[in-house]
């Protein structure tokens, strides 16, 4: 039995059901047609089992193809991105490595060379994509061993926790330039970042008709990818509604007649704006991301607690928000240790 279906990136893939009941094919055809001709080449061989497609001769960047396409049906659209990135490394570093040939050592050397010019966190999320992959093979029995412990993690040091916010003056400062300067979509979506910590995707998705006028509320359910595409949230927990103060309200109040999306521009546009605004007012260059950790540093330094901050920023644990503002967090600890040992420190008439 065999089957031909349209992927949601448009290409086509081909699956066959081999003697053992497993499925196999491959994807990735462009036209229904090429996807046909690869079928009738391949169908009788694999039925038969005589085809290496249904064995670990498979090049391992088609396996890990394969192992997305079956059992990564349910993750969001941002997320499906990541696995294609990730192919898209081992086809360029990796594009004749087999999983039957494929070992521990080989892998350690893809990670060291990848690690030269790439952060560790990334170099990390790769690593993670690739071992369950590998993990899989070796539970379907393609493989005879797992090659994915006691690897090296390997990769550049990160960008300096200081960099990726500003600090609480620039914060205001850029809050009250852009305020003053809202003459364009770039300036709108930095203040909308400033008073929300919204993603940029989630920012340049929302329509007016997200904004609870009544209640001083801003509903997140959609993002727009880096095409353009408005795609689910990053993660269930980023379905969120949040409060926002009057001041961003008032401004909104003002795009009550736009039609379609509140931010109509590119990335590269808002970011443009952002880097010329943050020299204009003398602040340290940082990202667009940085505003969304700025408004949560922010909201935790002036006492906010870590729960909700986590909520508004729509993580799905608190742990990543633990994980992600662990400088700002021991900073916060070491003030309370001082508090503590402030109010213990009885003075005896």
């Amino acid at each position: 039995m065999a089957s031909i279906t349209k992927q949601s990136n448009g290409r086509y893939r081909v699956q066959i059901v081999a003697p053992n009941h497993k499925r196999v094919g491959k994807s990735g055809f462009r036209t229904k047609t090429e996807a046909k001709s690869w079928l009738t080449e391949n169908e009788l061989k694999i039925t038969t089992g005589k085809s290496d497609v249904t064995n670990s001769h498979e090049l391992l960047c088609d396996y890990f193809e394969r192992w997305v396409d079956t059992y990564k049906t349910d993750v969001t659209d941002i997320t499906l991105n990541q696995y294609q990135t990730t192919l898209n490394i081992i086809k360029r570093y990796l594009p004749y490595a087999r999983l039957n040939t494929f070992n521990r050592e080989q892998y350690q050397h893809f990670l060291n060379k990848y690690g030269r010019d790439h952060a560790k966190e990334t170099v990390a999320k790769r690593k993670t994509h690739i071992s369950a992959c590998l993990k899989d093979a070796y539970a379907d029995k393609l493989i005879s061993e797992d090659i994915t412990q006691r690897l090296t993690l390997t990769g550049k040091a990160g960008k300096s926790a200081a960099l990726k916010f500003l600090e609480a003056s620039d914060f205001k400062h850029l809050e009250q330039y852009s305020y003053d300067h809202l003459t364009n979509a770039s300036q709108l979506a930095i203040l909308i970042a400033i008073h929300t910590g919204m993603r940029i995707g989630e920012i340049r998705a929302l329509t007016i008709k997200d904004i609870d006028f009544l209640h001083s509320k801003i509903s997140i359910s959609k993002a727009m990818d880096g095409n353009g595409h408005i795609k689910v949230p990053k993660t269930p927990a980023s379905n969120r509604i949040i409060k926002i103060d009057n001041r961003l309200l008032e401004v909104l109040k003002r795009y009550k007649d736009v039609y379609g999306l509140l931010i109509p521009i590119t990335r590269e546009a808002i970011n443009h704006v952002l880097t010329r605004d943050l020299k204009t007012i003398k602040a340290k260059r940082v990202t667009f991301h940085a505003l969304r950790h700025s408004h949560a540093s922010y909201l935790m330094s002036q006492g906010v607690s870590i729960q909700y901050v986590s909520e508004r920023l729509g993580h799905s644990s608190i742990a990543i928000t633990e994980k992600v503002y662990s400088h700002l967090l021991q900073t916060l600890r070491e003030n309370e240790e001082d508090k503590v040992a402030d109010l213990m420190n009885f003075v005896v008439q």
